[in-house]
């Protein structure tokens, strides 16, 4: 009989063993089919186009620290072109081929300020095409040089009136009108001799084209028209905007960025506020613009321009890309409850203050937007959420925003310990 127990005893520890042996294997399997917050959407997205976007959207832990508030900012300047204006080059491009205005083996021609034009010429050889900038020979010359390594033909001239025809908007629209002149003489059949004459790539190879700045494109020309071209507010009012709403959570009481353009600013104000009206949207604007008294007083003049001293260059300001004295097609677009006015001493002293307290080594634009953060914030006052763009870094700013002889040359120099210059 004490066998027979010590049997049963031993089957049943046995069994009881077995038991939990397979509880903690099944446990440890499940544990390690469940996949790490790190291994999520680890599956390859499709090339460069797909990279563009869903940019994370991060707590400013300095200025949400100082003012009370949750200021969050998105990391546009982690697109592949390194600024928020890839997502206007995908959609320019993309609505301009969908149209037919333009055609694979094309050059696109724009006027930017540096970070569009950049933003081009990444993204159009994924589409076939290339890329002529004509750009303000003011800007900093690492733009340039950028343009140039990324394959672009670049223009550099003089900075002049938007009314004049050498602006360079107008010298790139021009130029776009050209390259199609061209591919039209192209297509066309011609004889030398009894015989046709040669093509390579759908270029003939004559002389007649020797010294044009298009010799070697053959398919058309396409002017981007960044500024009026209503595919800038879409890329936002599609894109930007509504993740901003899906990684807030839809709980943002306030979103404030400057303009250039007016795409980025209109596209997201306009999906916000549809979304959810009592979202309060703002404008900060940079020395020199006018869109702070269009959206305050309703009329676009600057103070200089009303007492007569109107400046040699309409955006005397070390910031670049934002800051405009006309209204464009996509500035209509903007739903505003208000603007606030930055300096050039604020916008250098927030962009040293980030880098030393969080680590962000922003662009010029990126830091007048966070300085119109902190401005947000202490009118809404502590509690509130508000969310702005980091349009790009300090990477294309470092021969003038980040000079320490640029700014000192122009009373910029940065003394600030805190964030004093904006009273706190």
């Amino acid at each position: 009989m004490a066998s027979v127990r010590t049997t049963g005893a031993f089957v049943a520890a046995i069994s009881m063993s077995m038991v939990l042996f397979s509880y903690f294997l099944c446990n440890y399997r499940s544990k390690r089919k469940t996949p790490s917050p790190l291994s999520k959407n680890k599956k390859p997205r499709n090339g460069l186009i797909h990279a563009v976007g869903n940019t994370p959207l991060i707590r400013i832990n300095s200025l949400s620290e100082a003012t009370g508030c949750e200021i969050l900012g998105k990391c546009e300047f982690l697109n592949p072109g390194g600024s928020v204006k890839d997502r206007v080059a995908v959609k320019i491009i993309e609505e301009a081929l969908e149209s037919g205005q333009l055609v694979c083996g094309g050059v696109v021609t724009e006027g930017s300020a540096g970070s569009t034009a950049i933003s081009l010429a990444t993204v159009a050889p994924a589409y076939g095409c290339k890329c002529h900038v004509v750009i303000p020979d003011d800007v900093a010359i690492e733009k340039s040089q950028i343009l140039e390594a990324l394959g672009a033909t670049v223009e550099r001239v003089r900075p002049v009136s938007i009314t004049h025809r050498d602006h360079y908007v107008n010298i790139a629209r021009r130029r776009a009108l050209e390259a199609n002149e061209l591919a039209s003489k192209l297509r066309k059949t011609e004889k030398i001799d009894g015989k046709f004459l040669e093509q390579i790539n759908g270029c003939m190879s004559d002389g007649e084209k020797k010294g044009s700045i298009f010799s070697s494109y053959c398919s058309g020309g396409f002017f981007a028209d960044q500024f009026e071209n209503l595919a800038n507010f879409r890329a936002h009012y599609q894109g930007t905007g509504p993740e901003i709403w899906e990684q807030s959570g839809g709980s943002l009481d306030s979103f404030v960025a400057a303009a250039g353009t007016g795409g980025t600013v209109a596209g997201i104000s306009s999906f916000l506020q549809e979304k959810n009206p009592n979202i309060k949207c703002f404008l900060i604007d940079p020395p020199g613009s006018g869109l702070f008294n269009k959206v305050t007083r309703g009329v676009m003049y600057t103070r200089e321009e009303a007492e007569g001293k109107r400046l040699k260059n309409p955006f005397d300001t070390v910031t670049e890309g934002i800051g405009i004295n006309r209204l464009t097609q996509n500035f209509k677009m903007a739903k505003l409850d208000g603007a606030y006015r930055g300096t050039d001493k604020e916008a250098v002293e927030m962009s040293r203050y980030l880098l030393k307290n969080d680590g962000l080594f922003l662009g010029s634009s990126s830091a007048m937007n966070c300085v119109g953060a902190v401005r947000v914030a202490q009118s809404l006052g502590p509690g509130h959420t508000i969310v702005t763009i980091l349009c790009d870094s300090g990477m294309r700013h470092l021969s003038k925003f980040y000079d320490a002889q640029y700014l000192s040359e122009h009373g910029l120099t940065p003394t600030a310990t805190g964030l004093e210059f904006l009273g706190i």
